[in-house]
């Protein structure tokens, strides 16, 4: 592998992102590690994280609705994976806490598929499996500690995003029935 101050190194492009994106959600260990050290991953992830957000309103939504569903699935990923590294126990600090967004955000390319009906809600089981090996991967801990603490920050963020959208935030969106 070339390293940064050679001459001839370029940095990966967005084809190679969408390919380690690919490998993190196939649950590709190596893939996880290369992405948790790769500072230039979060710029990608979080197009491909702002991107699902939009989509997943996109039907139901106006312009202001559409931008802050963007912003808010990008806030979301920063909630989730800080209370994931609060109860995963954060014992390598920065870090570790930024290699998990990093993992996440590009994981997020599974947000994209909320446009196909029902499978967006296959997909959203899958990213809760990819948190957790992620999970796994980069806290260190075993299957039981990591399910749970994904779980318990699932739920979390759920009830945040539950009592935020059903209240003041509302009226950004034109939900049938409400």
């Amino acid at each position: 592998m070339m390293r940064r101050d050679d001459p001839q190194f370029q940095p990966p492009g967005t084809f190679d992102y969408f390919r380690k994106a690919f490998e993190i959600v196939k649950l590709n260990k190596p893939a996880m590690d290369e992405v948790a050290t790769d500072r230039n991953a979060i710029r990608f992830g979080l197009v491909v994280t702002a991107t699902g957000g939009v989509l997943a309103v996109l039907p139901e939504s106006n312009f202001l609705g559409i931008a802050f569903a963007a912003v808010y699935s990008v806030v979301a990923l920063f909630l989730f994976s800080a209370l994931l590294h609060l109860s995963a126990g954060f014992s390598k600090g920065k870090e570790e806490f930024m290699g998990f967004v990093r993992i996440m955000a590009l994981s997020g390319i599974l947000d994209w598929t909320v446009i196909i009906p029902m499978v967006g809600l296959f997909a959203t089981i899958w990213s809760i499996v990819v948190a957790v090996v992620a999970t796994r991967q980069i806290y260190d801990v075993g299957g039981g500690k990591a399910t749970l603490c994904v779980l318990l920050s699932a739920f979390s963020l759920w009830m945040i995003s539950l009592i935020l959208f059903a209240g003041p935030l509302g009226s950004l969106y034109d939900v049938p029935g409400r």
